[in-house]
């Protein structure tokens, strides 16, 4: 092994995220925009909770959430874009258009992120830096909107070998309803039948500590 993850200190065979942590922020990045729209049903509560800031004009109170204007205006598009100047400028790119109202520049930047995503796992140092901060950032904010991302049930490590002998990895995760279930990273499907296959072949605690400690 001569490379880790950034995100999780996983051992890479090469590059610096590994498929969990890749599939992660490609979700991510899908689900930005769609929480960016949610928050707006929270900018003025109808009463004021502890910890908002209430403003006044003419004497009027108007309670006004601050960690919502924050996200709202500035907070996830100057995240999103600042990492993808970022990317460009590591690409040998020219800049990012910044321009249009905020929610299609959430849009924009994510969507630009996302055809980014094979080069920033293989080849940007600073992958796992990105993949943190977006995952704080969609953290935050659905936790005022009262919502978490359906991950569903770990179930494991996808267990199935490529061409060259590699195990893939990546995390595989049931959620209700779900009668097969179809690896993120490397698209193999698992029946039901061998979900059972799939938990007998999950490394050992102890096989996994001796390879950390090898």
């Amino acid at each position: 092994m001569t490379a880790s993850c950034g995100a999780c200190d996983r051992d890479l065979e090469f590059g610096y995220l590994c498929p969990g942590d890749t599939l992660g922020l490609a979700e991510r990045l899908e689900r930005l925009p769609k929480v960016y729209e949610a928050l707006a049903g929270f900018l003025a509560p109808a009463s004021a909770p502890p910890g908002e800031r209430v403003s006044t004009s003419g004497g009027a109170r108007l309670p006004v959430n601050e960690a919502v204007l924050d996200l709202r205006y500035g907070g996830i598009a100057l995240v999103l874009e600042s990492w993808l100047s970022d990317v460009q400028d590591a690409r040998g790119w020219g800049q990012p258009a910044v321009q249009g109202v905020v929610e299609e520049r959430v849009r924009r930047a994510a969507r630009s992120l996302s055809a980014n995503l094979e080069w920033i796992a293989a080849s940007y140092p600073a992958a796992g830096d990105l993949a943190r901060e977006l995952r704080e950032l969609e953290g935050g904010a659905l936790s005022i909107v009262g919502a978490t991302a359906d991950r569903g049930l770990l179930l494991g490590q996808c267990v199935a070998v490529d061409a060259s002998g590699v195990v893939c990895g990546a995390p595989i995760r049931h959620r209700a309803g779900e009668t097969k279930l179809v690896c993120g990273w490397c698209h193999y499907v698992y029946e039901a039948r061998d979900f059972r296959t799939l938990a007998r072949l999950q490394p050992r605690e102890s096989e996994t500590k001796e390879q950390a400690d090898a």
